[in-house]
């Protein structure tokens, strides 16, 4: 069942070729104005990071420079198998089994 809403909208209907020249007017348009400063040289385009952007850019900084895998970890889980006093939660381990199972 296809459902056609027309006339909702205060504009009138453009077709495809028309709003393409439009765009092209428009970006042109767009290009003329900020793209070139007086006497034909290109104008500089700034950005400005919030104090947000910042923090999370430093934060990505600080994960990229730790190594992928804790040796440390390893190693202490590696010795407790080894001396058998590696203990596993079967509990935690089903609920999180079960936890990732709803993400699929």
């Amino acid at each position: 069942m296809a459902i056609h809403l027309t006339g909702l909208s205060n504009q009138g209907t453009i077709n495809k070729s028309e709003r393409a020249h439009k765009d092209d007017a428009a970006a042109s348009a767009s290009e003329q104005k900020g793209g070139v400063q007086s006497g034909g040289t290109l104008a500089e385009d700034t950005v400005k990071l919030s104090g947000t952007a910042q923090t999370l850019q430093n934060q990505q900084a600080k994960l990229n420079s730790l190594p992928d895998v804790d040796m440390d970890k390893v190693e202490q889980i590696k010795n407790a198998i080894a001396a058998g006093e590696y203990k596993i939660d079967t509990q935690k381990l089903a609920n999180n089994m079960a936890s990732m199972d709803t993400l699929f």
